[in-house]
């Protein structure tokens, strides 16, 4: 007979996707893919010369305990955009920290697309992150990271949350690009020398053999009224940084300057 008094473990949310490309015949075709659990990828049609691959948590958020892995691996000469179906929403935890792992690995002459939907932090959620990037040196990668810390429409103010957010980009075999952020007071981040009264950033980083030399573009593209950008670009790094006042404002400035970054048309989850 089961003793009532005993602390029950809660069913946590489990996921992996991998997915393998080649270049075959002048397009990228995928090779393998391996789903599990909760986390699906989509390979809609497209009229773009870039394949896209949608990411989809049908948990449909990410709580304490969960983890989710998403890898991809590009051979020579493959290209590939990959994205979120939708915003990731990170609720609040009962106990334990979610995981989130990302990995790519990019072969001679490949481009990678890292253009996932916003994550939305709720009050008391709990998250650790982690990107890492394997390329080599004649590869390119665009690598995106919206950030919203509740939602404006709900009335919602983070007073207690904890993420932290890890980046390595090794390229041909050396350390890159690495970037480290973490919260565990979120109203510290409202001092002017922060984030002020805003609660919507994200991060573009564009790594490539021509990277520095679209600074002059990049710069031309982020001029908006309602969005804080800069931008810098050293030692084949390209980073751009965006702060808004809320969701809205920072995806139109992000859909505006991948749209014209960018050779090929937005995944059409952007678009919705």
């Amino acid at each position: 007979m089961l003793d009532q008094t005993q602390t029950q473990s809660m069913q946590r949310a489990r996921g992996r996707v991998h997915l393998e490309f080649c270049a075959r015949d002048g397009s990228t075709k995928l090779t393998d893919l391996h789903q599990s659990g909760c986390a699906k990828a989509l390979l809609p049609k497209n009229h773009a010369d870039r394949i896209d691959a949608v990411i989809i948590n049908t948990a449909g958020g990410v709580t304490g305990g969960d983890r989710l892995v998403y890898s991809a691996s590009l051979e020579a000469g493959a290209e590939l955009c990959v994205t979120t179906q939708t915003a990731e929403r990170i609720y609040k935890s009962s106990g334990g920290v979610g995981e989130i792992e990302t990995l790519f690995s990019l072969a001679n002459d490949t481009a990678l697309d890292w253009l996932p939907q916003e994550t939305i932090l709720f009050e008391e959620s709990a998250l650790s992150r982690q990107l890492t990037v394997k390329m080599d040196a004649s590869a390119s990668a665009l690598i995106l990271e919206p950030i919203v810390l509740g939602r404006k429409a709900m009335g919602e103010t983070l007073q207690s949350c904890i993420f932290t957010d890890q980046w390595r980009v090794t390229r041909g075999g050396k350390l890159a690009y690495a970037d480290a952020f973490r919260i565990t007071d979120p109203a510290a981040l409202a001092g002017s020398a922060c984030l002020g009264q805003n609660r919507a950033f994200a991060t573009l980083v564009y790594i490539a053999p021509d990277a520095e030399a679209r600074r002059d573009q990049m710069q031309s593209l982020i001029k908006f009224d309602d969005v804080t950008t800069a931008t810098s670009a050293w030692n084949g790094c390209l980073v751009t940084r965006f702060i808004a006042l809320d969701a809205q404002p920072l995806r139109r400035a992000l859909i505006s300057t991948l749209s014209e970054f960018r050779a090929h048309p937005l995944p059409r989850v952007w678009r919705m």
